[in-house]
């Protein structure tokens, strides 16, 4: 059978600078559980056309929540056609009753151990409306099958993305992970994770795993495995891992070049849903030295929005991150993300400003907060970027990371400095939009931060 296996565009463009977006790591996982028979094509809609007039037999597409829309809109014109249409990722998971009214049948979680199965039943004609295998043995996942880069500048040509396991033992009220994956984390076997990154011969690796130190003990038997590979790579890990000495060690000398580190909050008060959050601030900017005095670079996750916060919480945020000398940040209002504990306390608390998912994008307030309205905070938000990506502030920032990667700091900041007045037009858009839907007080207000 000849198969397209598709990620969408969403409907409002991505403003990350495309060297900096987190490569993709799902429909290589499928085209590896596909038997050899089958001819596979992967297309990443955000970058290339589709080839809307070739036939398929089978389309698979994967959905997170803001490009859900346009997934449903794909799966409709693919079925138009006669060819039957798979849904799954996130977004999916979490509304498969939602999903399965576009789509012939529904994925709901991993593909492990139902990818063949959704095949041999499109082949046999008894294709099922649903399919799902509950936290599958990785230990015989097969290797990803990554396509070659486009060229030089495509990420995936200079980053290998990688999975060491999944599932997450923190339930963090805005993320689903522990509900899609489990509390549990599972691991795919120290050794075949050594031999991808042999046989690709990459010097780069980049961990995709949501917590990669969830497991103290499997963590340290991989770093240990690496070490003699001489690979420099990068990984999501939490503030706790880097206070502990032994661990973080570890992963210096297996290779640890930078580290994507969610501090969420410095609110102590904002910060009491996540158990993974540490007690005090000072330990924050511990962890941020230690990274520093070890060479690594570090990027730090900040959510606003959170109901423990108030107005002033800009400024303080940016107080900390200049006194502190925070490299690089991503700073994100808060998104009540559909099948989260924080979607289903704000929906039943009549918070929810509506449910139009291509605006779930981690921008846009989407919900009512608690101490300011929807406009103040995406006013406060972008005055807070245009701030912290500022020149002042990068060259003020910058002195600290003469040893530490450089040429990534600067890259990294003006590039998010460009993007911030894309977000900006983005933001006026969507409050014109809200207001003409009625769910929004007070449109005339300018939503543009003043620098």
């Amino acid at each position: 059978m000849k198969i397209l296996l598709i990620v969408p565009k969403s409907k409002f463009p991505d403003v990350t600078p495309r060297w900096l977006r987190i490569p993709q790591l799902t429909l290589p996982l499928i085209t590896g559980l596909t038997p050899p028979e089958h001819e596979v094509l992967i297309v990443e809609e955000e970058f290339e056309g589709l080839p809307l007039d070739n036939h398929w037999d089978v389309v698979g597409i994967t959905a997170m929540t803001a490009n859900a829309p346009r997934a449903y809109e794909l799966a409709s014109i693919y079925r138009q056609n006669g060819t039957k249409v798979i849904l799954g990722g996130i977004h999916p998971s979490v509304m498969p009753e939602e999903a399965a009214q576009f789509a012939d049948a529904v994925v709901v979680g991993e593909a492990e151990g139902v990818w063949q199965q959704v095949l041999c039943d499109v082949k046999g004609n008894q294709l099922k409306k649903f399919y799902h295998n509950s936290q599958p043995d990785l230990s015989g996942s097969p290797f990803p099958v990554r396509r070659k880069p486009r060229s030089i500048f495509e990420l995936p040509a200079y980053v290998l993305p990688i999975m060491a396991s999944r599932g997450c033992p923190y339930d963090c009220e805005f993320c689903c992970v522990h509900k899609v994956y489990g509390r549990m984390q599972r691991h795919i076997p120290i050794e075949n994770i050594v031999e991808d990154i042999t046989r690709t011969g990459s010097r780069h690796i980049m961990f995709l795993d949501d917590n990669l130190g969830g497991d103290r003990s499997f963590a340290m038997q991989l770093f240990a495995a690496m070490k003699p590979l001489k690979t420099r790579w990068y990984g999501q890990i939490s503030a706790r891992f880097i206070l502990d000495d032994e661990l973080f060690d570890a992963a210096v000398r297996s290779g640890l070049d930078a580290a994507f580190v969610g501090v969420e909050s410095i609110e102590l008060e904002a910060n009491k849903r996540m158990r993974k959050s540490l007690p005090s601030v000072e330990l924050y900017e511990k962890a941020i030295a230690r990274c520093r005095s070890a060479g690594v670079f570090l990027h730090v996750s900040l959510v606003f929005g959170m109901d423990g916060e108030t107005p002033d919480v800009f400024e303080r945020t940016l107080e900390f991150l200049l006194r502190n000398s925070v490299p690089s940040i991503s700073s994100c209002i808060l998104t009540p993300y559909p099948g989260t504990p924080l979607f289903e306390r704000l929906m039943g608390e009549g918070r929810i400003l509506h449910t139009n998912w291509s605006y779930y994008d981690h921008t846009t307030v989407c919900y009512q907060p608690k101490n300011m309205e929807p406009e103040e905070l995406a006013e406060k938000y972008l005055a807070f970027r245009k701030r912290f990506f500022s020149h002042a502030s990068i060259l003020q920032r910058g002195y600290a990371q003469l040893r530490v990667a450089p040429l990534i700091y600067l890259g990294s900041n003006l590039s998010h400095r460009r993007t911030t007045k894309m977000m900006e037009k983005h933001l006026q858009n969507y409050f014109k939009w809200l207001h003409l839907q009625k769910k929004a007080p007070t449109p005339e207000r300018l939503y543009a931060a003043r620098g």
